[in-house]
């Protein structure tokens, strides 16, 4: 590294990031949050008291405004799960965030360390679908790299978001969020209109007037696009595009349909195709090609990779429909997800008639979901052993039956016994409640 150029990340350089993430953890420290019921969010009440902790706290809100009005506490929301530094329990009164072991391991890290890790966070394991306002585009990523090409060159040159006649660029919608992501991470600066859209949505849309990349953006982005292609690294992608659920960053992406639509596409917006050859070793540690941009010693580890492994066991759940109608059923860890599908179903007397999928992040048509084996998106149900899941007690996600009608259910484990003999076959050991109609007279 030469002596001209040398980074150095502190909690408040290149931005404040560290500190307000240590001291939005801090909070979360102090007592069990509560999330929505509806989006899982934390509560506006806490969301306002947060922010006023923040370095530069978020104006024109009120104690009613909802999670994306705060763009950065909605970044550290993700940061921290995606990051697994807490997770989602169910208590009986409602589901709170709880902090993991990971935690403390995250703590132990240098600052510059910290930066990383959060950054691969963002980058690896995050979804960038659910970095914006539920109500605003999703950002386009085949046009990820004409964006990143931007904020790769030229740092302090703003460039304009908007043409002559004040209409947006069309690469650019769905972007906003992510952009202003980046600016947390000091990787450029985001001139914005702001427009508020009244009362009754309770939300703040953010429109990129203009983006201005930073020296240490330019830096980073570089290393991003040649290293650390987005298209092999980013997990949440590569499920949504392929179906894979137990990916490797990095790895080479499976053949197909929908990997050859995927360049075709790039193609024909005339965008540049990434090598099916990357300049990385897939799995190697994502810091690694920006070690050189650091004085020597300051960036060294990271967190390791959370692998799932197989946990044997007998696994208790309780399928609710309702407070006063719920099912409790016992599972093999060798049993499938299949398996549970036909439990429930069992269990309410229905007829199976229709498709399902298990959103595992408890958001009915999220990206993070099982699906029936007859759908053309996966993963399937029938792919999938519940042992294999990486599930933990307390922990709940959605069970949704039959894509007209919407059966919701609500899906918690209660327990994984890893002493007592697997059950060989499923079974429904308690119900509360009568069954419903499946078919209601209207």
């Amino acid at each position: 590294m030469s002596a001209s150029f040398v980074i150095t990340i502190t909690e408040t350089e290149p931005t404040p990031l560290l500190k307000d993430f240590d001291t939005f953890i801090q909070f979360l420290r102090t007592g069990s949050t509560v999330l929505t019921r509806r989006n899982r969010f934390i509560s506006c009440k806490t969301l306002y008291e947060i922010n006023q902790k923040m370095t530069h706290p978020v104006s024109n809100i009120t104690p009613k405004s909802t999670q994306p009005f705060y763009p950065l506490l909605h970044l550290f929301y993700h940061l921290a799960l995606a990051g697994r530094l807490v997770r989602k329990v169910s208590e009986r009164g409602g589901v709170v965030l709880k902090p993991t072991e990971r935690l403390e391991l995250y703590e132990k890290l240098a600052l510059t360390e910290k930066y990383f890790f959060l950054l691969e966070t963002l980058w690896v394991d995050t979804d960038w679908n659910n970095l914006g306002d539920c109500y605003c585009s999703i950002p386009s990523m085949p046009y990820a790299p004409l964006i990143f090409e931007i904020l790769s060159k030229n740092p302090g040159e703003e460039n304009s978001m908007v043409d002559r006649d004040s209409h947006r660029v069309l690469p650019i919608i769905g972007w906003d969020y992510i952009l202003i992501c980046f600016s947390y991470f000091g990787l450029c600066e985001v001139n914005l209109f702001k427009e508020e859209m009244g009362e009754i949505s309770c939300k703040l849309f953010f429109v990129t007037k203009s983006i201005t990349p930073t020296v240490l953006g330019t830096k980073i982005i570089s290393i991003l696009m040649k290293a650390r292609d987005l298209y092999y690294w980013n997990l949440p992608f590569r499920r949504k595009m392929f179906g894979e659920w137990k990916s490797i960053p990095g790895s080479p992406l499976p053949e197909g349909e929908v990997y050859k639509s995927l360049w075709e596409g790039l193609k024909l917006g005339k965008l540049k195709v990434p090598s099916k050859i990357g300049r990385w070793k897939p799995g190697e540690p994502f810091f690694l090609p920006f070690v050189p941009l650091f004085a020597e010693g300051k960036l060294q580890k990271t967190l390791p990779r959370v692998e799932t492994k197989f946990v044997d066991g007998t696994y208790i759940f309780k399928v609710s429909l309702s407070n006063k109608l719920w099912r409790r059923i016992k599972v093999s860890a060798n049993h499938f997800l299949l398996n549970l599908h036909y439990t429930i179903q069992e269990a309410y007397h229905f007829d199976a008639d229709h498709l399902y999928s298990f959103f595992m992040d408890g958001k009915r048509w999220s990206d993070e979901k099982f699906t029936s084996p007859s759908c053309e998106e996966g993963p399937h149900a029938d792919e999938v052993r519940i042992g294999e899941l990486g599930l933990y007690e307390g922990q709940d996600f959605l069970y949704l039956f039959d894509y007209g009608d919407e059966w919701l259910f609500r899906v918690e484990l209660e327990k994984i016994d890893t002493e007592c003999p697997r059950p060989q076959k499923t079974q429904i050991i308690e119900k509360k409640g009568e069954d419903p109609e499946q078919y209601p007279e209207k």
